[in-house]
């Protein structure tokens, strides 16, 4: 097996690999390059430094690589069907380890799906602890009429607080672009992903600290229930678990069958040694 830089590789045929990569999996991941080119711009993917694994020079998988200042984020890892289990996972993410720490990163972070026991141990093998479990929630709120101001996504990230898992990061969110939309209500301010979608996703909702604890959150999420009729709601399991647990199951949400873990190799201190 030998890995070169996606980069290499046309956009179109990196789509396609990465929907093949992940054939079979916890959740459906399509040959969309529009869905592609968003997660590669929010989230800061490199695609010069993720890598595209191949057998007799047929690609056989692919490892998304992002980087935000010292900190590296697998942001995609997955073998197609036919060369699963045959031990190419370490062999992909040992190598981008290695270059991450020798260029100076201080970590390299991760989210994987809990319910992946095989994923999970191979990222433990490799060094990786996890720090948190990242839960989601799902739900049909009441409608309730309000007068929703569509307004910059920026609107959000302003209020975002720091600390928060990659894809919840005011950088990310910073990085969204049509079709994902932001809405106020007040003080209240969500950003969804796409208004077209058949089910709501809920990309990141924050509140006015001076407002916060006063139903103007759930409000917003009524408001947008009536805005726009017949869809569920859903955030994806990337919310620390405990942080928003009140707020939306309050609200008469419900966390999805699936949960993630946030897991971190520590690479400054190897380097040291």
């Amino acid at each position: 097996m030998d890995l070169v830089p996606a980069s290499e590789s046309s956009f179109l045929s990196l789509s396609a690999l990465f929907a093949r990569s992940f054939e079979g999996y916890f959740v459906n991941v399509p040959d969309a390059p529009h869905l592609f080119d968003a997660r590669v711009r929010s989230e800061h993917i490199s695609l010069t430094e993720s890598r595209v694994a191949r057998i007799d020079g047929e690609p056989v998988g692919l490892v998304l690589m992002a980087r935000r200042g010292r900190v590296s984020r697998v942001a995609g890892m997955g073998i197609i069907p036919s060369k699963r289990g045959q031990g190419l996972g370490a062999a992909m993410l040992q190598p981008l380890l290695e270059e991450a720490r020798a260029r100076g990163d201080s970590q390299m972070v991760l989210e994987v799906i809990e319910q992946n026991a095989p994923a999970v141990k191979l990222y433990e093998r490799l060094g990786f602890r996890r720090v948190r479990r990242l839960v989601g929630f799902v739900g049909t709120p009441t409608p309730e009429d309000g007068a929703l101001e569509e307004v910059p996504v920026s609107a959000c990230v302003g209020l975002l607080p720091e600390g928060l898992p990659w894809q919840l990061a005011p950088a990310t969110i910073a990085g969204l672009a049509l079709p994902a939309r932001a809405f106020r209500l007040g003080p209240a301010v969500a950003v969804v992903a796409d208004v077209a979608a058949p089910t709501l996703g809920i990309r990141s909702i924050a509140v006015e600290p001076q407002a916060r604890g006063r139903g103007a959150g759930r409000r917003l999420l009524r408001a947008l229930a009536a805005a726009f009729p017949g869809k569920a709601l859903a955030v994806s399991a990337v919310v620390p678990e405990g942080l928003c647990d009140r707020f939306f199951l309050g609200a008469g949400f419900a966390h999805p069958a699936l949960s993630q873990l946030e897991m971190v190799a520590e690479l400054a201190s190897a380097r040291a040694a």
